[in-house]
Protein backbone atom coordinates (compact mmCIF):
# COMPACT_ATOMS: atom_id res chain seq x y z
CA UNK A 1 0.00 0.00 0.00
CA UNK A 2 1.09 3.28 -1.14
CA UNK A 3 0.47 7.11 1.07
CA UNK A 4 2.34 10.17 0.11
CA UNK A 5 3.76 11.22 3.39
CA UNK A 6 0.65 12.99 4.64
CA UNK A 7 -1.83 15.31 5.93
CA UNK A 8 -5.10 14.35 7.74
CA UNK A 9 -7.92 16.83 7.77
CA UNK A 10 -8.86 19.11 10.51
CA UNK A 11 -12.41 19.57 9.11
CA UNK A 12 -12.93 18.30 5.77
CA UNK A 13 -13.89 14.53 5.11
CA UNK A 14 -11.83 14.27 2.17
CA UNK A 15 -9.04 11.87 2.81
CA UNK A 16 -6.12 13.51 0.66
CA UNK A 17 -2.75 12.89 2.40
CA UNK A 18 0.87 14.32 0.99
CA UNK A 19 3.46 15.88 2.83
CA UNK A 20 7.24 16.75 2.24
CA UNK A 21 9.21 16.42 5.52
CA UNK A 22 10.97 19.39 7.46
CA UNK A 23 12.10 19.80 11.39
CA UNK A 24 14.44 22.05 12.75
CA UNK A 25 14.79 22.29 16.89
CA UNK A 26 15.83 25.19 18.71
CA UNK A 27 19.46 26.10 20.87
CA UNK A 28 22.22 27.94 20.70
CA UNK A 29 24.12 27.61 18.38
CA UNK A 30 25.38 29.81 15.61
CA UNK A 31 23.94 29.55 12.10
CA UNK A 32 25.79 30.13 8.32
CA UNK A 33 26.29 33.99 6.69
CA UNK A 34 23.55 33.25 4.58
CA UNK A 35 20.80 32.90 7.25
CA UNK A 36 20.94 36.68 9.09
CA UNK A 37 17.18 37.37 8.68
CA UNK A 38 15.43 37.06 12.18
CA UNK A 39 15.26 33.43 13.29
CA UNK A 40 15.21 31.66 16.20
CA UNK A 41 18.86 29.95 17.06
CA UNK A 42 18.64 26.40 15.38
CA UNK A 43 20.63 23.23 15.28
CA UNK A 44 20.49 21.20 12.16
CA UNK A 45 20.19 18.61 11.34
CA UNK A 46 16.90 18.32 13.64
CA UNK A 47 17.72 16.12 17.16
CA UNK A 48 15.27 13.40 18.40
CA UNK A 49 12.02 14.03 19.84
CA UNK A 50 11.27 17.41 17.66
CA UNK A 51 7.91 17.13 16.08
CA UNK A 52 6.72 19.09 13.24
CA UNK A 53 2.97 20.27 11.97
CA UNK A 54 2.56 20.44 8.10
CA UNK A 55 -0.79 21.65 6.54
CA UNK A 56 -2.05 21.24 3.25
CA UNK A 57 -4.35 23.82 1.80
CA UNK A 58 -6.99 23.03 -0.54
CA UNK A 59 -10.09 23.77 -1.94
CA UNK A 60 -11.88 21.41 0.46
CA UNK A 61 -9.98 22.47 3.39
CA UNK A 62 -6.49 22.47 5.93
CA UNK A 63 -5.13 18.77 6.43
CA UNK A 64 -2.84 18.74 9.08
CA UNK A 65 0.17 15.90 9.41
CA UNK A 66 2.35 15.37 12.73
CA UNK A 67 6.05 14.21 12.23
CA UNK A 68 8.55 13.23 14.55
CA UNK A 69 12.30 12.30 14.48
CA UNK A 70 12.25 9.32 16.30
CA UNK A 71 15.92 8.73 16.61
CA UNK A 72 19.33 10.68 15.31
CA UNK A 73 22.05 8.01 14.63
CA UNK A 74 25.02 8.09 12.82
CA UNK A 75 23.34 6.70 9.77
CA UNK A 76 20.70 9.36 9.36
CA UNK A 77 17.17 11.03 11.08
CA UNK A 78 14.72 8.07 11.57
CA UNK A 79 11.17 9.50 11.45
CA UNK A 80 8.23 8.44 12.36
CA UNK A 81 4.06 9.61 11.43
CA UNK A 82 0.90 8.26 13.75
CA UNK A 83 -1.84 8.51 11.44
CA UNK A 84 -5.19 8.82 13.18
CA UNK A 85 -8.10 9.72 11.12
CA UNK A 86 -12.07 9.53 12.17
CA UNK A 87 -14.35 9.50 9.49
CA UNK A 88 -17.34 11.32 10.17
CA UNK A 89 -19.11 7.75 10.57
CA UNK A 90 -16.95 7.03 13.95
CA UNK A 91 -14.68 4.61 11.94
CA UNK A 92 -11.10 4.91 12.87
CA UNK A 93 -8.15 4.68 10.62
CA UNK A 94 -4.57 4.14 12.26
CA UNK A 95 -1.63 3.93 10.57
CA UNK A 96 1.79 4.20 11.25
CA UNK A 97 4.72 5.31 8.83
CA UNK A 98 8.41 5.08 9.59
CA UNK A 99 11.32 6.23 7.24
CA UNK A 100 15.22 7.27 7.37
CA UNK A 101 16.47 9.89 5.72
CA UNK A 102 20.12 8.84 5.43
CA UNK A 103 23.43 11.59 6.07
CA UNK A 104 25.13 10.82 3.25
CA UNK A 105 22.06 11.81 1.15
CA UNK A 106 21.76 15.11 3.17
CA UNK A 107 25.00 15.79 1.56
CA UNK A 108 24.78 14.75 -1.58
CA UNK A 109 21.78 13.42 -2.92
CA UNK A 110 20.23 15.52 -5.92
CA UNK A 111 16.51 13.36 -5.57
CA UNK A 112 14.05 14.37 -3.31
CA UNK A 113 10.73 11.92 -2.89
CA UNK A 114 7.81 13.35 -2.20
CA UNK A 115 5.64 10.17 -1.00
CA UNK A 116 6.38 7.09 0.95
CA UNK A 117 4.91 3.91 0.42
CA UNK A 118 4.03 1.64 3.85
CA UNK A 119 5.29 -1.89 2.85
CA UNK A 120 8.81 -0.24 1.35
CA UNK A 121 11.78 -0.40 3.32
CA UNK A 122 12.62 2.50 5.80
CA UNK A 123 15.54 3.46 3.77
CA UNK A 124 15.59 5.38 0.03
CA UNK A 125 19.19 5.51 -0.80
CA UNK A 126 19.85 8.28 -3.01
CA UNK A 127 16.96 10.43 -1.96
CA UNK A 128 16.37 13.18 0.65
CA UNK A 129 12.23 13.52 1.86
CA UNK A 130 12.52 16.69 4.26
CA UNK A 131 15.52 18.91 2.78
CA UNK A 132 17.23 19.71 -0.43
CA UNK A 133 21.02 18.27 -0.04
CA UNK A 134 23.94 20.79 1.16
CA UNK A 135 25.68 20.28 -2.14
CA UNK A 136 22.47 21.08 -4.11
CA UNK A 137 21.96 23.93 -1.81
CA UNK A 138 25.74 25.76 -2.16
CA UNK A 139 25.37 25.12 -6.20
CA UNK A 140 21.83 27.05 -6.31
CA UNK A 141 23.44 29.68 -4.08
CA UNK A 142 26.77 29.96 -5.84
CA UNK A 143 24.54 29.75 -9.52
CA UNK A 144 21.30 29.91 -9.09
CA UNK A 145 20.40 27.07 -10.38
CA UNK A 146 20.89 23.21 -10.58
CA UNK A 147 20.20 19.71 -11.51
CA UNK A 148 17.01 18.07 -9.73
CA UNK A 149 14.60 15.21 -10.09
CA UNK A 150 11.82 14.37 -7.45
CA UNK A 151 10.32 11.18 -7.33
CA UNK A 152 6.10 11.70 -6.91
CA UNK A 153 3.04 9.70 -7.94
CA UNK A 154 0.77 9.60 -10.83
CA UNK A 155 -2.89 9.75 -9.36
CA UNK A 156 -5.99 8.98 -11.13
CA UNK A 157 -7.25 11.42 -13.36
CA UNK A 158 -8.44 14.53 -11.72
CA UNK A 159 -5.78 14.14 -8.77
CA UNK A 160 -2.06 14.66 -8.79
CA UNK A 161 0.33 14.59 -6.16
CA UNK A 162 -1.28 16.19 -3.59
CA UNK A 163 -4.72 14.41 -4.26
CA UNK A 164 -6.95 11.87 -2.37
CA UNK A 165 -5.98 8.15 -3.52
CA UNK A 166 -6.47 4.99 -1.72
CA UNK A 167 -9.45 4.07 -3.49
CA UNK A 168 -9.96 2.63 -6.76
CA UNK A 169 -7.09 2.61 -8.57
CA UNK A 170 -3.73 3.28 -6.49
CA UNK A 171 -1.09 5.83 -7.63
CA UNK A 172 2.08 4.96 -9.73
CA UNK A 173 5.39 6.52 -8.72
CA UNK A 174 7.13 8.71 -11.63
CA UNK A 175 10.46 10.44 -11.61
CA UNK A 176 10.27 13.57 -12.49
CA UNK A 177 13.78 15.61 -14.26
CA UNK A 178 14.67 18.58 -14.83
CA UNK A 179 16.19 22.03 -12.73
CA UNK A 180 15.93 24.00 -9.30
CA UNK A 181 16.48 28.16 -9.84
CA UNK A 182 16.21 30.84 -7.47
CA UNK A 183 13.65 33.04 -7.75
CA UNK A 184 15.09 36.35 -5.56
CA UNK A 185 18.72 35.68 -4.90
CA UNK A 186 17.80 37.38 -1.25
CA UNK A 187 16.21 35.41 1.19
CA UNK A 188 12.47 36.27 2.30
CA UNK A 189 10.76 36.56 5.94
CA UNK A 190 8.81 33.15 6.43
CA UNK A 191 6.27 32.47 9.27
CA UNK A 192 6.71 29.65 11.57
CA UNK A 193 5.43 29.02 15.51
CA UNK A 194 8.14 27.20 17.63
CA UNK A 195 6.30 25.89 20.50
CA UNK A 196 3.14 28.32 19.75
CA UNK A 197 5.45 31.48 19.24
CA UNK A 198 5.41 33.21 16.04
CA UNK A 199 8.68 33.92 14.51
CA UNK A 200 10.40 34.79 11.20
CA UNK A 201 12.91 32.72 9.59
CA UNK A 202 14.88 33.18 6.05
CA UNK A 203 13.73 31.22 2.73
CA UNK A 204 15.09 31.11 -0.45
CA UNK A 205 12.07 31.21 -3.23
CA UNK A 206 12.71 28.32 -5.58
CA UNK A 207 11.08 27.56 -9.13
CA UNK A 208 11.39 24.01 -10.82
CA UNK A 209 11.01 23.10 -14.28
CA UNK A 210 10.77 19.48 -14.54
CA UNK A 211 9.50 16.64 -16.78
CA UNK A 212 8.13 13.40 -17.31
CA UNK A 213 7.07 12.42 -20.76
CA UNK A 214 5.54 15.25 -22.53
CA UNK A 215 4.15 16.69 -19.36
CA UNK A 216 5.84 20.16 -18.05
CA UNK A 217 5.52 20.46 -13.94
CA UNK A 218 6.75 24.10 -12.39
CA UNK A 219 6.17 23.95 -8.73
CA UNK A 220 7.43 26.86 -6.63
CA UNK A 221 9.23 26.12 -3.27
CA UNK A 222 10.51 27.90 -0.22
CA UNK A 223 13.41 26.47 1.66
CA UNK A 224 14.93 27.17 5.04
CA UNK A 225 17.93 29.56 3.71
CA UNK A 226 20.48 27.68 5.88
CA UNK A 227 22.93 25.14 4.41
CA UNK A 228 23.22 22.81 7.46
CA UNK A 229 20.19 21.74 6.57
CA UNK A 230 17.22 23.35 3.83
CA UNK A 231 14.49 21.96 4.73
CA UNK A 232 11.15 22.55 3.16
CA UNK A 233 8.65 25.13 4.46
CA UNK A 234 6.15 25.62 1.34
CA UNK A 235 5.44 23.94 -1.67
CA UNK A 236 3.23 25.30 -4.39
CA UNK A 237 1.70 23.43 -7.01
CA UNK A 238 1.25 19.95 -7.61
CA UNK A 239 1.28 17.86 -11.26
CA UNK A 240 -1.80 18.56 -12.31
CA UNK A 241 -3.22 20.64 -9.30
CA UNK A 242 -1.39 23.77 -9.21
CA UNK A 243 -3.93 25.58 -6.20
CA UNK A 244 -2.79 22.74 -3.65
CA UNK A 245 -0.47 24.62 -1.46
CA UNK A 246 1.61 22.28 1.17
CA UNK A 247 3.22 24.35 4.12
CA UNK A 248 5.20 23.79 7.49
CA UNK A 249 3.50 25.79 10.19
CA UNK A 250 5.24 24.75 13.10
CA UNK A 251 7.60 23.26 14.99
CA UNK A 252 7.80 21.85 18.75
CA UNK A 253 10.40 20.85 20.51
CA UNK A 254 10.57 18.08 23.52
CA UNK A 255 11.16 18.90 26.96
CA UNK A 256 8.86 22.13 27.31
CA UNK A 257 8.55 22.09 31.04
CA UNK A 258 10.67 25.02 32.01
CA UNK A 259 9.17 27.33 29.16
CA UNK A 260 5.63 26.36 30.09
CA UNK A 261 6.41 26.81 33.38
CA UNK A 262 8.09 30.49 33.11
CA UNK A 263 4.63 31.67 31.21
CA UNK A 264 2.35 30.18 34.06
CA UNK A 265 4.33 31.76 36.45
CA UNK A 266 4.85 35.02 34.29
CA UNK A 267 1.62 35.43 33.14
CA UNK A 268 -0.51 32.57 34.12
CA UNK A 269 -1.20 31.37 31.19
CA UNK A 270 0.29 29.27 28.55
CA UNK A 271 0.10 27.71 25.10
CA UNK A 272 0.48 24.08 25.52
CA UNK A 273 2.87 22.60 22.47
CA UNK A 274 2.39 19.37 21.13
CA UNK A 275 -1.24 18.85 21.04
CA UNK A 276 -2.37 17.45 18.34
CA UNK A 277 -5.50 15.73 17.50
CA UNK A 278 -7.04 13.32 14.48
CA UNK A 279 -9.04 14.90 11.90
CA UNK A 280 -12.05 16.45 13.02
CA UNK A 281 -11.81 15.22 15.92
CA UNK A 282 -11.15 15.12 19.80
CA UNK A 283 -9.09 11.93 19.38
CA UNK A 284 -5.53 12.63 20.32
CA UNK A 285 -2.65 11.46 18.52
CA UNK A 286 0.03 9.54 20.28
CA UNK A 287 2.52 12.10 19.23
CA UNK A 288 0.70 14.20 22.52
CA UNK A 289 1.96 12.46 25.17
CA UNK A 290 5.33 14.45 25.78
CA UNK A 291 3.17 17.89 26.32
CA UNK A 292 0.66 16.20 28.23
CA UNK A 293 3.33 14.64 30.34
CA UNK A 294 4.67 17.96 30.56
CA UNK A 295 1.20 19.39 32.05
CA UNK A 296 1.34 16.82 34.68
CA UNK A 297 4.94 17.15 35.71
CA UNK A 298 3.90 20.80 35.67
CA UNK A 299 0.89 20.44 38.05
CA UNK A 300 3.02 17.90 40.37
CA UNK A 301 5.33 20.52 40.63
CA UNK A 302 2.82 22.90 41.98
CA UNK A 303 0.09 21.45 43.66
CA UNK A 304 -1.61 25.03 44.87
CA UNK A 305 -2.30 25.51 40.89
CA UNK A 306 -5.93 24.74 39.91
CA UNK A 307 -5.90 25.30 35.69
CA UNK A 308 -8.26 25.93 33.07
CA UNK A 309 -7.98 23.96 29.65
CA UNK A 310 -8.99 26.18 26.86
CA UNK A 311 -9.37 24.91 23.65
CA UNK A 312 -9.88 27.08 19.94
CA UNK A 313 -10.12 26.38 16.68
CA UNK A 314 -9.80 28.28 13.44
CA UNK A 315 -12.96 29.74 11.62
CA UNK A 316 -13.74 27.02 9.02
CA UNK A 317 -16.78 25.48 9.50
CA UNK A 318 -20.06 26.92 11.70
CA UNK A 319 -19.21 28.99 15.09
CA UNK A 320 -21.62 25.97 17.15
CA UNK A 321 -19.83 22.74 15.20
CA UNK A 322 -16.10 24.64 16.16
CA UNK A 323 -17.41 25.38 19.81
CA UNK A 324 -18.25 21.79 20.38
CA UNK A 325 -15.39 20.80 18.55
CA UNK A 326 -13.00 22.63 20.95
CA UNK A 327 -14.85 21.58 24.19
CA UNK A 328 -14.74 17.74 23.22
CA UNK A 329 -10.58 18.42 22.84
CA UNK A 330 -10.03 19.73 25.68
CA UNK A 331 -11.95 17.33 27.57
CA UNK A 332 -10.06 14.62 25.71
CA UNK A 333 -6.86 16.36 27.78
CA UNK A 334 -8.46 16.44 30.66
CA UNK A 335 -9.21 12.71 30.63
CA UNK A 336 -5.44 11.84 29.80
CA UNK A 337 -4.02 14.02 32.50
CA UNK A 338 -6.87 12.31 34.75
CA UNK A 339 -6.40 8.84 33.56
CA UNK A 340 -2.66 8.38 32.60
CA UNK A 341 -1.33 10.98 35.11
CA UNK A 342 -3.48 10.49 37.87
CA UNK A 343 -4.21 14.30 38.60
CA UNK A 344 -7.27 15.23 40.28
CA UNK A 345 -9.97 16.47 38.05
CA UNK A 346 -11.27 18.89 41.27
CA UNK A 347 -7.36 20.72 39.71
CA UNK A 348 -9.09 20.71 35.66
CA UNK A 349 -11.60 22.76 34.21
CA UNK A 350 -12.48 23.46 30.91
CA UNK A 351 -13.40 25.81 28.33
CA UNK A 352 -13.75 25.52 24.56
CA UNK A 353 -14.44 29.27 22.66
CA UNK A 354 -14.68 27.72 19.16
CA UNK A 355 -13.51 30.46 16.95
CA UNK A 356 -14.57 33.01 18.94
CA UNK A 357 -10.96 34.12 20.13
CA UNK A 358 -8.42 33.89 17.05
CA UNK A 359 -5.03 35.06 17.60
CA UNK A 360 -4.45 36.19 14.01
CA UNK A 361 -6.03 36.28 10.70
CA UNK A 362 -8.13 33.24 9.58
CA UNK A 363 -7.19 34.43 6.12
CA UNK A 364 -3.95 32.94 5.47
CA UNK A 365 -2.88 28.75 6.85
CA UNK A 366 -0.40 30.09 9.34
CA UNK A 367 -2.80 32.02 10.85
CA UNK A 368 -5.61 29.00 10.62
CA UNK A 369 -2.96 27.31 12.30
CA UNK A 370 -1.98 29.70 14.88
CA UNK A 371 -5.40 29.82 16.06
CA UNK A 372 -6.11 25.78 16.37
CA UNK A 373 -4.80 26.02 19.90
CA UNK A 374 -5.16 24.73 23.51
CA UNK A 375 -4.03 26.86 26.15
CA UNK A 376 -3.47 26.43 30.12
CA UNK A 377 -4.50 29.12 32.01
CA UNK A 378 -4.11 29.35 36.07
CA UNK A 379 -6.19 32.38 38.68
CA UNK A 380 -3.90 34.90 39.79
CA UNK A 381 -4.10 37.37 42.03
CA UNK A 382 -3.61 40.10 39.02
CA UNK A 383 -6.55 38.20 37.63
Amino acid sequence: MIRLLGTHSMRSPCRARVVVIASIILTATPGPPDAAAQRPELRLPPGAGVSLVQTLSTPEGDRESVHTVAEATAKGLRWTWQLVEVAPNGDTVRQSFRYTELHGDLADAIRFRAYHDLNAPEEHPGYTMHALSRAVYRRLRAAGSDTFQIMAVESPKGGGMLASFGMGRGPTPVRWRGTLSVVTPAPVKFPLLVNGRRVEVPALHLRGRLTVRSNIWEPELWILADSAYPFLLKWVGAPTRATNLLQTIRVDVPDGLPELERGMSASCRAELPGIYFGFNSAVLDAASDRSIAAVAGLLAKHPDWTVTLEGHTDSIGSAAANRLLSERRVESVRARLMGDHRVDGARLKTLGYGSARPRETNTTIEGRARNRRVELVRKCARQ
